[in-house]
């Protein structure tokens, strides 16, 4: 009996011990404040990744990650340098010929997504529809046309689009429920169909065009890992020159579509000829990376942000306190207490943040291509972008969304278990990123890794001057790095051997 009592106490004992071996404490605002302030200060000047400001927050980073006692992830210490390319376009075309008819269009006529490289085309138009392919619901604009090498119109939104009460709107809208997801499909399906360019159509006829130098310059790696074709929008008055003499009418279409239809045609004796000239220069960026090694060096798990804002634009700076020294100053925080707990994780964990994120995601692109996964194997990429604010409608302020991919049902539990131990829980919008691509996970779900990535919303401060360290919320910062702590453990808990 006395045995059977000692071997209970001895086995409760050697638990608990395993347990505190794998306890790592949760930030407080003490480990995360004053960092968040210094990247969000007059000093860094919005770490703009090509400006100076961005070179002096990796110098910060690096010296945090140094401080913490992270191993440096490559030979030269904490950085992964590489190239960015900037490209400002000097001039762009867009002819529309008819027989021995020419309509060039000025630049105020058209808004321009180009590609990495200056390019000239002049071939034939194919209409397609919405440009859509949707097996499920058959309905395949692009059923029976050949579109490779020719140019390809479609319009704004998707079947009945304008009838939010229709059974197809509803089907659409649940497929399609933002309209950068939509764009983006048309340009995916238009690619892969191997046109030379996508027009999209505006049906809206109080649709104005952006000042054609808005889109003026941009941003690539300097070795392009995917294939892309510029982008031509239209207004519909100024689509009317491209439609008329083609029997291509909106309002048929639009009919036709109502019930499924589609209308794809291939324009009779019209040709589109246009040229885009780029002017580009290149620029040095750096990724900083810290490493805690694990026991088994073979698994990698990634905590990351981007520490990259706009910097400094017309004399102003845009200063990026929410976007995102909130994720950055987050990460270092996740840092700091897994090294000072001195427990040597499961796994090794990754410390990461990404440069260029505002050009492109171009930091997690670059480490995704040069990741080496038959060496390596990459089980969690955490993401965390503007954790510090709330959107207008979130009266509450306690929304958190956290996206996953719809193949990890799994760690959608995990973020919801964590999220109750939570003294005054979020109101968690648990949302699948399959097909989107509005941070750095999407360079991971690219590659087929699992990701969590957390956000608080867009606020009216986005994207301006007035996004400063005075007005984050310090407590759901802390809030939300309670659950990336306890979801990070909770995988590694239920992780097999």
């Amino acid at each position: 009996m006395h045995l059977r009592i000692l071997l209970l106490f001895t086995f409760f004992c050697c638990k608990s011990l395993l347990f505190s071996q794998t306890a790592v404490s949760n930030p407080s605002k003490s480990d995360f404040t004053r960092t968040l302030s210094i990247l969000a200060s007059d000093w860094l000047k919005g770490r703009g990744a090509t400006q100076k400001g961005g070179y002096m927050a990796s110098e910060y980073i690096a010296s945090m990650m140094g401080l913490y006692q992270l191993k440096p992830y490559s030979p030269d210490r904490y950085f992964q340098n590489f190239k960015v390319l900037e490209h400002t376009v000097k001039k762009a075309s867009f002819e529309i010929k008819k027989g021995n008819k020419t309509i060039a269009l000025s630049e105020n006529d058209f808004e321009l997504t180009p590609i990495s490289q200056s390019l000239q085309k002049n071939t034939q138009v194919v209409f397609a529809g919405y440009g859509l392919s949707v097996p499920e619901e058959n309905y395949d604009d692009y059923k029976n046309q050949n579109v490779k090498g020719k140019i390809v119109v479609v319009f704004r939104g998707f079947p009945n689009h304008k009838d939010t009460t229709s059974v197809v709107y509803q089907k659409f809208k649940k497929l399609f429920p933002e309209e950068n997801n939509l764009e983006e499909m048309k340009l995916k399906n238009a690619i892969n169909k191997g046109a030379a360019a996508l027009v999209i159509i505006d049906s809206n006829q109080n649709f104005r065009l952006k000042n054609s130098n808005q889109n003026d310059v941009f941003h690539s790696l300097k070795i392009e890992s995917s294939v892309s074709i510029p982008v031509f929008r239209l207004s519909k008055s100024t689509a009317e020159k491209l439609l008329s003499g083609n029997k291509i009418s909106l309002e048929t279409f639009e009919k036709k579509a109502q019930n499924l239809q589609t209308a794809s045609a291939l324009f009779k004796n019209t040709i589109i000829n246009f040229s885009i000239d780029l002017q580009t220069r290149t620029f040095s960026v750096r990724n900083v990376l810290g490493m805690l090694p694990g026991k088994d060096t073979t698994k990698t798990i990634i905590v990351g942000a981007h520490y990259d804002h706009l910097g400094i634009k017309n004399d102003s700076i845009y200063y990026g306190a929410d976007d995102n020294a909130s994720g950055t100053s987050g990460m270092l925080a996740l840092a700091k207490n897994w090294s000072e707990s001195k427990i040597q994780p499961k796994y090794n964990i990754l410390f990461a943040a990404w440069t260029a994120e505002e050009m492109g995601l171009l930091g997690s692109e670059y480490f995704v291509q040069n990741l080496n996964l038959k060496d390596q194997k990459i089980l969690l990429c955490i993401n965390m972008d503007m954790i510090s604010r709330s959107a207008p409608e979130d009266k509450a302020r306690r929304i958190l969304s956290i996206g996953t991919q719809k193949e990890t049902e799994y760690l959608k539990k995990i973020a919801s278990e964590s999220n109750a131990k939570l003294q005054n829980p979020f109101n968690l919008d648990l949302w699948e990123t399959n097909g989107h691509s509005g941070s750095d996970y999407a360079s991971f779900t690219a590659k087929g890794i699992p990701i969590m990535t957390f956000f608080r919303g867009f606020h009216e401060d986005y994207h301006t001057p007035r996004d400063i360290d005075s007005k984050v919320d310090l407590d759901k910062i802390q809030d939300v790095l309670f659950i990336v702590n306890n979801s990070l453990l909770k995988f590694i808990e239920n992780q097999p051997n």
